[in-house]
């Protein structure tokens, strides 16, 4: 029997080789994954991606000039038809007068794809003679690894067969009603208020992106990391960072196919996420709007 394990951030493949009770080099030959064999998203971002400087130059001018992490960078089309994007990792800022500064950058793709040669990069769309763009080394630390990431399926061969037996639990689940505050509901009748169906998959949604993930001792898997980004930029590295965090930590949810981010919106100390829902085993999505009181509203 093959078992599809949707691999989280805590598995190992010597913690699947002893839960399956699989040899973990039997794990790794099956799914072609070589050292280190698993690795969380946030981790490919910082280790997979090739980054690096870039030295930017500006002529005299009376004016300081800011430019802001999520500045596009790009390598002109190659004769194939290629063309590398990079992106400012952070905030920086060129001095009146003449000036010149090195920058660090990273490509919007993982793999060695993002490697490119000395002086390839440039600044898009600026006026000529007002900057210049280029980078003095290659980028070569761009790795094309064949590595699981956080959400990905590992699939275990077992070798035994697989005894079903017919589930009567109703579409989407029963559970207890919770309030924002997370305090269970009565239902006017003497006895608690459930959810079911699409409801009771908003709710379970709504619990694990609200969570903070290791706040619970018995399930240190649960949850997401989203508080970590309150008070942050909104720089388009840190959303990604959102958007991969919020993957991860809906992967465990087996009733939803699949999370399309529509949009973050980080304020101070709020953060709202506008996301679509595909229900598993249906032709059917539920958009969705989530803060960080655990609101959601369809």
């Amino acid at each position: 029997m093959i078992v599809e394990h949707v691999l989280n951030d805590a598995d190992t493949i010597q913690g699947l080789s002893v839960l399956y009770n699989v040899p973990w080099q039997d794990i790794a030959d099956y799914n072609n994954l070589e050292y280190p064999y698993t690795m969380t998203s946030r981790e490919a971002y910082y280790t997979l991606y090739a980054s690096g400087y870039l030295l930017i130059r500006r002529q005299a001018v009376s004016l300081p000039l800011t430019l802001y992490a999520g500045s596009l960078f790009k390598t002109d089309v190659d004769s194939q038809g290629v063309q590398k994007v990079y992106e400012l990792v952070e905030d920086t800022t060129l001095a009146a007068g003449a000036a010149e500064g090195y920058f660090y950058v990273r490509s919007r793709l993982p793999g060695s794809f993002g490697n490119t040669i000395a002086n390839s990069i440039v600044l898009p769309n600026s006026e000529p003679g007002s900057l210049s763009v280029t980078n003095p080394e290659p980028f070569t630390n761009g790795k094309d690894a064949k590595v699981c990431l956080t959400g990905q399926i590992v699939y275990i061969n077992n070798g035994t067969e697989l005894a079903t037996t017919p589930s009567a639990e109703p579409f989407g689940g029963t559970d207890l009603k919770m309030t924002p505050d997370g305090d269970l509901s009565d239902d006017g009748a003497g006895d608690w208020e459930v959810v079911t169906g699409i409801d009771n998959i908003k709710q379970a949604v709504s619990h694990r992106l609200v969570t903070r993930r290791g706040s619970l001792t018995q399930h240190p898997t649960y949850g997401s990391r989203l508080h970590e980004f309150i008070g942050l930029a909104q720089a388009p590295y840190i959303r990604q960072l959102v958007e991969l965090d919020i993957h991860e930590t809906l992967a465990y949810e087996d009733r939803i196919d699949g999370v399309t981010v529509d949009n973050v919106v980080i304020q101070q100390t709020s953060y709202y996420v506008y996301l679509t829902i595909t229900v598993a085993g249906r032709q059917e999505s539920v958009e969705l709007t989530v803060t960080q009181a655990g609101v959601i509203a369809a």
